[in-house]
């Protein structure tokens, strides 16, 4: 696939080459890391060395890290864990991912969603309400909150959330995702979920965080790998990859600029584009938008035919039909709907891929354009 251009990386970002050759490298190391023998000590010194790097990047210690198979299997674990531990009752955001609150559903738990704000913040007031009036019998509270919304790119206050949930003896998971390598990693939670894929590392591998005072259960068992806690034989080439994400991570403030010059430029030729979040904190490279009077799985195909990759919201429920989980959260269905665009742009971004949008966009809704990316 050449000559395209490729705005989705709040879904998957592109691989970098020292994340490829690192995984070269990892796959021609044969050993098993539980082996005793010295291919599997091999093997092991290269899931160690990632596992340094990935808690750095994550901002807190290394032992404290376990591989996943990615994000999703993070949170699930963590709200597995807290189940387990004799929390009767969970709260979720509701600008979460569909990882946490399907999980709670799937596990069969009792849960309630905080609502947000119509900008897409979490209600803190709500919040701090509500475990005021916690009840003993619905267990240690749990709350789930996801650090940036994957949609609107809106970043929640996690530092107040944590310091309410601890004064109220909770638990609190952070799904990371779309954070780590995006945003300042200052959290301090009891669990926190990451995907290695979101910054230039390969799909399929991720990390969770557990705090040592943390409750764990395992929800995989088997051998024992990674301490007892995650079991299945070690990814080795995934997690040398995820390490060399890590290493190299790049900030993605730079994007803020050419995000805001595409919103400019679409405002100049939609004067009923709706941009959701657009009075909060977003990632920089984040913009969810849409024109009411157009669909917008049409207008992602429209776009695809032209070359260029966009989503309609999260990248997990894509080719489903219904509502941004996000703008329903927000209250603001009646400005999207026939559903919204996602843009998302990636470490190498120029203005080159704003004017290849602009100019697909204004061919197929049929707008004239007195000129692109002024």
């Amino acid at each position: 696939m050449t000559d395209r251009t490729y705005l989705d990386h709040n879904a998957t970002t592109f691989t970098w080459p020292p994340v490829i050759d690192a995984m070269t490298e990892a796959m021609r190391v044969h050993g098993n890391p539980t082996a005793q023998h010295a291919d599997g000590r091999a093997a092991n010194m290269i899931v160690n060395k990632a596992r340094d790097a990935v808690g750095l990047a994550m901002c807190v210690c290394a032992q404290d890290v376990i591989f996943t198979s990615g994000g999703t299997e993070g949170c699930n674990t963590a709200i597995w864990s807290a189940l387990q531990a004799g929390c009767k009752r969970l709260l979720t955001s509701a600008m979460d991912h569909p990882a946490t609150i399907n999980a709670a559903e799937n596990f069969g738990a009792t849960f309630e969603v905080v609502p947000a704000d119509s900008e897409g913040r979490t209600d803190m007031v709500w919040l701090k309400a509500r475990l005021a009036d916690w009840d003993a019998e619905e267990g240690r509270p749990f709350l789930s909150l996801v650090a940036a919304n994957s949609e609107t790119g809106v970043i929640q206050d996690v530092e107040a959330a944590t310091d309410l949930v601890h004064a109220a003896g909770g638990l609190i998971l952070v799904d990371a995702t779309q954070a780590l390598g995006k945003i300042p990693m200052t959290f301090q939670p009891d669990y926190m979920a990451v995907s290695a894929h979101k910054v230039g590392g390969p799909k399929g591998i991720g990390a969770l965080y557990v705090s040592p005072d943390a409750p764990y259960s395992p929800l995989l068992a088997g051998g024992g790998q990674e301490r007892r806690r995650r079991s299945g034989t070690h990814n080795v080439p995934g997690i040398a990859g995820f390490g060399a994400a890590c290493e190299n991570l790049i900030n993605l403030e730079h994007t803020r600029e050419v995000r805001d010059i595409l919103e400019k430029e679409l405002k100049a030729i939609e004067p009923n584009i709706v941009i959701f979040g657009e009075g909060a904190d977003r990632l920089p490279n984040t913009s969810f938008f849409a024109v009411p009077d157009a669909s917008s799985m049409t207008l992602m195909m429209a776009l695809d035919l032209e070359g260029i990759s966009v989503s309609t919201g999260t990248a997990c429920s894509s080719g489903k039909v219904g509502e941004s989980r996000a703008i329903v959260a927000m209250g603001r269905s009646d400005q999207a709907p026939k559903g919204a665009i996602r843009v998302s742009f990636g470490d190498n971004c120029t203005l080159n891929e704003v004017e290849d949008f602009i100019t697909a966009w204004a061919k197929i809704r049929r707008i004239k354009l007195q000129g692109v990316a002024a």
